[in-house]
């Protein structure tokens, strides 16, 4: 059983009003399957304070790990330090490293009051380095606050992942095939069935144009040595309902 899990916090009004696509969780998602933790939860909330500190309090409890995105910019609308040191009642104070790393990056008297802004967070936070525009994120407790550009994002979250304690990475196989998901739907079920220790996931797929389509399954599992079996189990019963496969 994978005893790692984790939950995701996109922060930002730009988010949930269409502005601005999400693409942090996506690739979040991607490296923590790849690297053994097991994404129990996602969720966009807006800049608000009690919203920020009441999704962070929950989610600090109930998951290994805590990813937030967004809202730790020089601008008055960026709150996330301050609500997150609130969440766990700490003092929101200058760190001293962050705010030497900024000194030196800007330029001589280019290191405002609002930049320094972003050298606030909770006492006794550990900082994530950027290499990119040198303002770092933080993690305090279970919690690892990250920037909302994806640029930047990525690049902090590839290092930060390196350092945390992780399980088995998840197995995953997708089969696509031209049958038609009704056609199936029982078989997969019976081999569900069968295989209660992993997941199979049906995803249908249309051509208008070319008036064709299929489903491509996906089978998964935190806990199996090979998911081998169930992919066999499930190419062989296209076959016998008259169908193509391929591994894709």
């Amino acid at each position: 059983m994978n005893s790692y899990t984790a939950g995701i916090i996109v922060i930002g009004d730009e988010i949930l009003s269409g502005r601005t696509q999400d693409s942090n969780s996506n690739f979040i998602a991607k490296n923590l399957i790849k690297e053994g933790v097991k994404l129990e939860e996602i969720v966009v909330i807006k800049d608000n304070k009690k919203t920020i500190i009441d999704r962070v309090v929950n989610y600090s409890g109930k998951y290994s790990y805590v990813f937030t995105t967004g809202g730790i910019g020089p601008t008055h609308d960026d709150i996330t330090s301050e609500s997150i040191s609130e969440a766990f009642n700490l003092e929101h104070v200058i760190n001293e490293d962050a705010f030497n790393i900024l000194d030196r990056y800007y330029p001589e008297g280019e290191f405002n009051e609002s930049r320094q802004r972003m050298a606030k967070m909770p006492i006794g936070s550990e900082l994530i380095f950027n290499p990119m525009t040198a303002a770092p994120g933080f993690r305090i407790k279970n919690v690892y606050v990250l920037p909302g550009v994806p640029e930047i994002m990525q690049i902090m979250f590839l290092e930060l992942i390196k350092k945390i304690k992780k399980g088995k990475p998840k197995l995953v196989v997708t089969i696509n095939t031209d049958l038609y998901e009704s056609k199936i739907a029982i078989y997969l079920k019976e081999i569900q069935d069968k295989y209660k220790n992993s997941s199979i996931g049906s995803y249908p797929y249309f051509n208008l144009a070319a008036k064709t389509g299929g489903v491509n399954i996906v089978v998964s599992s935190w806990d199996m040595t090979s998911v081998q079996p169930v992919v066999d189990d499930i190419v062989n019963m296209i076959k016998l309902n008259g169908g193509k496969s391929s591994i894709v």
